[in-house]
């Protein structure tokens, strides 16, 4: 057996083992097991960890028929070792089941690394990137339908454009003062782009800019109208990647073009997830008032607008001088004056020299007497921007390189406390690739002064033409 198979199937089984949360002494037993049998090594079982479901699923269809139903049994096994397959467990199973068996392209199976993900909630959602009016027609006139038939099971439907209406019907008030409390330091133009984006969503939206942006999936981005299923995570170890992370499951199966193609769909589907669960959990969802959800789901799609993912075209930046504000995706990023001042000196560093960034100086990289005095007369003008007293011209820059350092840290706490983990390192200064400088990678297009005239570009400020 080829050394990515074998890494396969123990990725596998440790999904499978870690599914329902609880580890047994017969599933360890038949881990050691598998691992005997198949032969994998230590470091196969370590580099498992770091390959998704979706990358095991595809080494695993390459091999023979006869492999494949070898090992669809062995895990079966392993999900019944405890004499009973949750829902996880059945999910899971289900998944290679559809997917090893798939002969027209019907099902995919689609493994996403995203940092914090938190969300474990089952749920089967409509997705499509270009709008199809008879599978929509049919989900407006049954929605009710599919969501009771969903929830019998646990899972949960949801339906962008419905989710859209529900947020129109809370009341313009309600959502805003909702948004304000979440988060107070929201500027008035972003609040009003946030409303206008949960009262408007769609599902091409959703799925083009939401699923390709953040799952980094181009699968999305040109999809045919499917069911999106939310079939679990696969851990990474903090010991592995540098931030503990997963890989997020999702199975899509795609939608003919027919009448009742959904239910009939979701009812297939069902009654395959019936064949494995031992322990359903019938569910009737309670009815109530109109309140905001902010939980599962939900709550990453607010998340989700309100960190500004969508497109470039919001991936901003405001440097407030009167105020002495940084405003970054429309959210404040709180700063002291001189933080603020460091920032401001990074980004005229990059965006307005031609050394593209701030040098450091230090014991390795000594500047020159001319260095000195050209960075502490820049530096020193931008802090006098935010500051009441004017920095008194004796202070020499080298005086401030080590309080610098200090800044920058303080600086990445702050942006990376707003920003997502996939996106942060275009805020903050970072070192260059030869580690000679900090820079701060934006586009600088997106970068804006506002001063008692108004607002400019960062690069035409006309300061900066004075402290060249």
């Amino acid at each position: 057996m080829r050394h990515h198979q074998k890494i396969a199937i123990a990725r596998l089984i440790s999904d499978l083992i870690k599914s329902d949360d609880v580890i047994c002494r017969e599933e360890i037993a038949l881990y050691n097991e598998i691992v005997d049998t198949f032969g994998i090594s230590q470091d196969e079982l370590y580099e498992a960890q770091c390959i998704s479901l979706a990358d095991s699923v595809g080494y695993i269809s390459k091999m023979t028929v006869e492999e494949q139903k070898r090992i669809f049994s062995i895990l079966k096994k392993a999900a019944y070792s405890d004499n009973s397959c949750v829902a996880k467990e059945a999910l899971l199973l289900l998944t290679l089941k559809l997917t090893l068996n798939d002969h027209g392209g019907k099902y995919h199976l689609i493994s996403s690394q995203i940092s914090g993900w938190k969300n474990t909630e089952k749920y089967v959602m409509y997705i499509e990137s270009d709008y199809m009016h008879t599978i929509n027609e049919e989900i407006k006139q049954q929605y009710e339908a599919i969501s009771n038939l969903l929830h019998l099971w646990k899972f949960e439907f949801i339906y962008i454009p419905n989710i859209s209406k529900y947020c129109c019907e809370l009341g313009r008030e309600y959502l805003y003062d909702i948004i304000r409390y979440m988060n107070p330091r929201l500027s008035t133009e972003m609040l009003d782009n946030l409303y206008d984006r949960l009262t408007h969503i769609t599902t091409e939206s959703y799925t083009r800019d939401y699923l390709t942006n953040t799952c980094h999936a181009s699968l999305f981005h040109d999809i045919l109208p499917s069911l999106l299923i939310n079939v679990g995570v696969s851990h990474v170890p903090c010991n592995v990647l540098q931030n503990d992370s997963c890989f997020v499951n999702f199975l899509t199966i795609r939608l003919e073009n027919e009448t009742n193609s959904v239910i009939n769909e979701i009812r297939r589907f069902l009654d395959e997830y019936e064949l494995y669960i031992t322990e359903p959990e019938y569910h009737r969802p309670m009815r109530g008032k109109n309140m905001f959800k902010y939980h599962g789901f939900y709550k990453h799609l607010f998340d989700f607008l309100a960190r500004q993912h969508t497109n470039g075209e919001e991936n901003s930046i405001l440097i407030d001088i009167p105020a002495r504000r940084i405003w970054m995706r429309g959210i404040e990023i709180q700063m002291s004056g001189t933080q603020l001042a460091t920032y401001v000196f990074i980004l005229h560093q990059t965006f307005c020299t031609h050394y593209g960034g701030l040098v450091k100086a230090g014991q390795h990289n000594p500047l020159s007497h001319r260095d000195v005095e050209r960075l502490g007369k820049v530096y020193h003008a931008i802090c006098n921007l935010f500051r009441e007293t004017p920095i008194t011209e004796k202070r020499s820059y080298m005086d401030d390189v080590t309080n610098i350092r200090g800044y920058i840290a303080r600086i990445r706490t702050a942006v990376s406390h707003h920003i997502d983990v996939q996106d942060v390192s275009y805020y903050y200064p970072k070192d260059s690739a030869d580690k000679s400088m900090y820079q701060i990678t934006i586009d600088p297009t997106k970068v804006r002064i506002k001063d008692s005239y108004g607002e400019c570009l960062f690069t035409d400020f006309k300061l900066w033409e004075s402290i060249k």
